[in-house]
């Protein structure tokens, strides 16, 4: 009878998956996974060191202090707003402080946003 089942399948081994994640293979997974988090966390960071709101870092005019003052400053910007909640948010990233502070003047700095 054994020998019968030998002949039923044929010799063939069951073909395998080659994404499946096998016995030894689940250690070698594991710091794969681990390494790509770590990645994506030093990218992340990068990311945001770019973005500081470091004082050191800010343009004459562009630090939030002087950019968020200046937004209050326009007339029909209320902190109320949906827009303003925008705005806030927007400018929280130097790259579009600078862009705001070199906009020209509040209305066309409004535009902008």
């Amino acid at each position: 009878m054994s020998s019968n089942n030998n002949t039923k399948s044929g010799g063939k081994r069951k073909e395998r998956d080659p994404y499946e994640v096998r016995g030894r293979n689940k250690k070698t997974s594991g710091i794969g996974v681990q390494l790509l988090s770590r990645c994506n966390q030093l990218l992340e960071s990068m990311s945001t060191k770019s973005d500081s709101t470091s004082v050191n870092m800010d343009c004459k005019g562009c630090s939030i202090r002087e950019v968020i003052a200046e937004l209050h400053s326009i007339l029909g910007v209320s902190i109320e707003d949906e827009f303003h909640d925008f705005a806030t948010e927007y400018l929280s990233l130097r790259r579009k402080r600078e862009m705001w502070a070199s906009m020209g003047d509040k209305q066309q700095k409004l535009r902008w946003l």
